[in-house]
């Protein structure tokens, strides 16, 4: 299969109050040190594999990714090209926060070949971004728009935050009401997550900041999915909306099981059999690269039982969902009935569908999407 890559840039000018991502603070000393490891990584890696392999998407994740210098970015994009057969139509991402992009910046990106801007919005509303502890405020999203506009970007991600402080019904479709004529292809919806200790989880145990009640927070979903198709964004995962074309090649790699390959720190790999993951820490991290060794901290390969369960819980986020033909071909019928006599009484509750041998989640059952999958884990 065609391999995507996946680049962590794990370097923010401040900590969001919600995050739970391996960051480290702004510094040009370490942002330079990282982007040479970075080079080396991806080179050792390419030597290790000692065949050619074609890549068609390239995802700076982060962190804030839009914090490095164009020519930073260019650079390990030319090593991608040096040791992978990058596609002329290669999917080029860049995840970038609202406060960080200018015009001469965006220019130079799109030059270098990044053609796909995932901007990092959170919340339309400078109250509630005060309370995620974002940089950026409401004035800065349109200018930045037109600032990748300007560029020639014409595949621009919106990201979006359900269920933060301060949020009510009314602040969350007014700020949905501003996307149809701001010239977003791509939006993404995410939930807030708390099931990991952060700075915002703890505001919110104290009783210093409240979100609201999660039946209120799952029907602003439910409406949120109709609206954004009336926008004319079709819903084709979970959290991800998109104009006709414009869902983005590297996220469905994950959900449907395609290798990606990681490079940095704490990023993960798959070779479409085992998964590895690389130090988290960062002097652990460059200490490898530095001995010319590969900064892999762990290694598994996958067993049937584990394979079967990444289908499930990858597929089921999708919404065309799992065909389970293709899984009665390649698993044991025995496991597959038990999964399958679950997923039936899930049908009962209007959780599930199922149209023919195609199986999929409907709206409420994204909402306990979490629960079910972990049946499959």
């Amino acid at each position: 299969m065609v391999t995507g890559i996946y680049i962590h840039i794990p370097f923010c000018s401040r900590s969001c109050a919600y995050c739970h991502f391996v960051t480290v603070p702004y510094d040009e000393g370490k942002i330079e040190k990282y982007g040479a490891s970075l080079v080396k990584e991806i080179a050792l890696y390419a030597q290790s594999l000692g065949k050619e392999v074609e890549v068609d998407s390239i995802y700076f994740g982060g962190g804030t990714p839009s914090l490095l210098d164009p020519r930073d970015i260019e650079e390990i994009l030319n090593a991608c090209r040096d040791h992978f057969a990058v596609t002329e139509d290669c999917e080029i991402s860049l995840e970038a926060n609202p406060d960080t992009l200018r015009c001469d910046k965006t220019t130079a990106y799109r030059n270098s070949g990044v053609n796909r801007i995932s901007l990092g919005v959170q919340s339309f509303h400078d109250r509630e971004l005060e309370a995620l502890g974002r940089a950026h405020r409401m004035d800065s999203i349109a200018e930045s728009v037109e600032t990748l506009k300007t560029a020639g970007f014409t595949n621009i991600n919106l990201d979006l935050l359900l269920g933060i402080p301060l949020q009510t019904a009314e602040s969350w479709r007014a700020g949905l009401e501003r996307i149809p004529n701001a010239g977003f292809t791509h939006v993404s919806v995410y939930m807030l997550d708390l099931d990991e200790p952060c700075a915002l989880s703890a505001a919110i145990s104290e009783g210093s900041l409240a979100v609201a009640e999660d039946d209120a927070v799952a029907g602003l979903y439910l409406d949120t999915i109709g609206i954004l198709e009336s926008y004319g964004y079709l819903q084709y995962e979970i959290s991800n909306f998109a104009k006709p074309g414009c869902a983005c090649r590297h996220n469905l790699k994950y959900w449907t099981r395609e290798p990606v390959v990681g490079f940095g720190l704490a990023s993960h790999s798959f070779d479409g059999h085992s998964r590895h993951g690389n130090f988290r820490g960062m002097e652990r991290y460059l200490q490898a690269l530095r001995a010319s060794c590969l900064p892999v901290q762990w290694r598994k390969t996958l067993e049937e039982e584990e394979i079967l369960g990444e289908k499930l819980f990858l597929g089921l986020r999708l919404n065309k969902g799992v065909r389970w033909t293709d899984l009665e071909r390649a698993h044991s019928r025995d496991r597959l009935r038990e999964y399958e006599n679950f997923l039936r009484e899930l049908g009962d509750e209007g959780f599930v569908v199922w149209e023919g041998s195609d199986v999929r989640l409907t709206p409420e059952g994204m909402l306990l999407s979490n629960e079910i999958f972990q049946q499959f884990v």
